[in-house]
């Protein structure tokens, strides 16, 4: 009696046999083949919205960066100015990374950089705008949650507006001036 087996090796006879009875193997490999093909339409759509979010993530990190590198080297003199720009960039914010560019605990309004300021009404004028920015920026935090909802309210930047006021009366008592932009000419 004979039990010889007819073991056929082409690709095809291979092919035949595994579909018949498939491995663990196989059967993980066609559906993972199965939802490639199904997945495949929606791809461009993922990458596009992945690359999005990490640049967000990227700009974040960079006003981050650039809040807290920004005032490294306190000069009593650039406070009121760069406290101008993050108050504007609060005031006319389209979105929480507008609303939150800054931290008044941080940077120019860190402990260790205030007190390097001379005493005085420009120093007291400082740190209480700091202090008062991080608590609107704390209480009307709700109003920019979403950016699609991003609505500054008016009591909010009027608040802004009056704390930015009291320092900017600070500043010019303290005998500090803005630099001029337009070059003055033909002034007798």
């Amino acid at each position: 009696m004979d039990l010889s087996f007819d073991n056929q090796t082409s690709r095809s006879a291979r092919l035949r046999r595994e579909l018949r009875n498939p491995s663990m193997i196989t059967v993980t490999l066609i559906v993972v083949g199965v939802i490639g093909i199904i997945s495949a339409p929606f791809a461009p759509g993922w990458i596009s919205t992945a690359q999005a979010s990490f640049e967000s993530l990227s700009k974040q990190d960079e006003m981050r960066e650039a809040s807290i590198n920004s005032a490294s080297v306190v000069i009593p003199s650039q406070i009121t100015p760069w406290l101008a720009v993050q108050t504007r960039k609060m005031i006319n914010a389209e979105g929480p990374l507008d609303w939150h560019a800054v931290s008044f605990r941080r940077g120019a309004c860190a402990e260790e950089n205030l007190v390097q300021l001379p005493e005085g009404k420009y120093a007291n004028a400082i740190a209480t705008a700091c202090d008062d920015l991080n608590d609107i920026q704390q209480r009307y935090s709700g109003d920019c949650f979403r950016a699609a909802s991003c609505n500054v309210s008016d009591i909010a930047k009027q608040e802004i507006t009056a704390t930015m006021n009291l320092v900017w009366d600070a500043f010019s008592d303290a005998g500090f001036v803005l630099p001029y932009e337009v070059i003055e000419e033909g002034l007798p």
